[in-house]
């Protein structure tokens, strides 16, 4: 009888602090996100203005570089431009975003800096987009901060909460 409340008790705290540790982890996923987010931008700001590649294969080119879920912006923008539906180079980034929204681990302040992309991209020249792209980066990067940020705060409570929790729940059983 005594084995199995002690198997019992150590299911319950290592699955909440598994829990815990999941949930750390998400944060400090955002964080990667929003880093792999600002290169990307970056690729892209280079593969428009100096490279002067169309904007259907420089979004091609920055998801081939960037990893999953970045990519699935870039890949599924090009994607929707390239199908030749009439849709405009921002309404192809509006899909985009849904799919990395899926995906990732963004927040929704995050998302939204990401759409103001949509109305600068590809309606005007390769200088204008540069200097957009170069804000939106700086707008990213200030994003990456307060994320470093949250995840320093955050993360160690979710991490040490789990057991904790797990803890908690054994002692009110018992």
């Amino acid at each position: 009888m005594a084995c199995f409340k002690m198997i019992g008790t150590a299911l319950i705290i290592s699955s909440l602090g598994a829990w815990g540790l999941s949930g750390a982890r998400g944060i400090g996923k955002r964080t990667e996100e929003l880093r792999d987010l600002r290169f990307a931008v970056a690729f892209l700001e280079k593969e428009i203005t100096y490279m002067h590649t169309p904007l259907t294969r420089a979004l091609e080119r920055t998801a081939r570089m960037c990893q999953q879920p970045v990519s699935a912006l870039f890949l599924e923008s090009a994607r929707r431009l390239k199908a030749g539906k009439g849709l405009t180079a921002g309404e192809a980034w509006m899909s985009g975003l849904e799919s990395l929204n899926i995906k990732s681990n963004l927040q929704s302040g995050d998302l939204e800096i990401l759409a103001t992309a949509a109305h600068h991209l590809g309606v005007s020249d390769s200088s204008d987009q540069k200097k957009f792209l170069v804000l939106l980066q700086e707008e990213l990067k200030v994003q990456e901060e307060k994320a470093r940020q949250e995840q320093a705060a955050k993360q160690k409570l979710w991490s040490y909460g789990g057991f904790i929790m797990g803890i908690v729940i054994v002692l009110l059983l018992i």
